[in-house]
């Protein structure tokens, strides 16, 4: 590859890597806490590619004959490039859910009961709480603490069939690995609502509705629902 081509690229990639870690766009790609890495990793190839130019300016560049049969592929590093700048693409929605195979929340043998792992819930009426958290909780906490508790939840529709869930994508890392957790609504007519649409709703477990035979999807007798604006982080962590 020629070294013009590099200091391109590395441009490109760097440039690319601090945009979306400036404008709140990596959120869709990897957690909050990664923010001052993809940061550094920008910083460093621009450094990178300004080093060399000047080294090229100067005329220390080492000129080299030898046909090089990657360079044309190395520009494909160009396409991803080109997306990120012109075309953001979306948070993971309503379609991951549906074709993904529903994730079980998370191991819980290393209590007897499961009840061990999970803190007392504060006190109050609509406790905001995480969907991930209430579906571990209603799966697992033998202590029932969301017995006859409401709680407030955040997420984006997901229309099946004549079913209404509210969802979201949760990852550990990334997006690479990201899995859906979903919460399905009783007791009113949703099918009015778009797949992907943001809502807030104040809900109350059914209890026992989380079983292996459901992929530990729990049930939630709905009180209101509030549209709402997607969040600046999609993702639970």
């Amino acid at each position: 590859m020629r070294r013009e081509t590099q200091n391109i690229l590395l441009v490109l990639l760097g440039g690319a890597l601090l945009k979306i870690s400036l404008n709140g766009t990596y959120l869709r790609y990897v957690k909050p806490a990664h923010q001052w890495l993809l940061i550094v990793a920008g910083v460093v190839m621009l450094a990178l590619a300004a080093v060399s130019i000047a080294r090229d300016i100067r005329g220390r560049q080492v000129e080299s004959h030898e046909h090089d049969h990657s360079a044309s592929s190395a520009w494909l590093l160009v396409l991803p490039v080109l997306a990120v700048f012109l075309i953001a693409p979306p948070a993971l929605g309503s379609d991951s859910v549906v074709r993904a195979a529903d994730s079980p929340p998370r191991n819980t043998t290393t209590a007897a009961d499961g009840s061990a792992l999970f803190d007392a819930l504060p006190p109050g009426t609509a406790l905001p709480l995480q969907l991930s958290e209430f579906s571990e909780r209603a799966a697992w906490d033998s202590a029932h603490s969301l017995n006859g508790r409401t709680v407030t939840l955040t997420g984006f529709v997901v229309q099946e069939g004549r079913d209404t869930y509210i969802a979201r994508i949760a990852i550990t890392c990334c997006a690479a690995d990201a899995y859906p957790v979903k919460v399905k609504l009783l007791d009113r007519d949703l099918s009015s609502l778009a797949d992907d649409s943001w809502i807030e709703s104040v809900v109350e477990l059914e209890p026992n509705s989380a079983t292996r035979a459901n992929e530990y999807v729990p049930s939630a007798h709905v009180q209101s629902v509030t549209p709402v604006a997607e969040p600046e982080d999609p993702y639970e962590h």
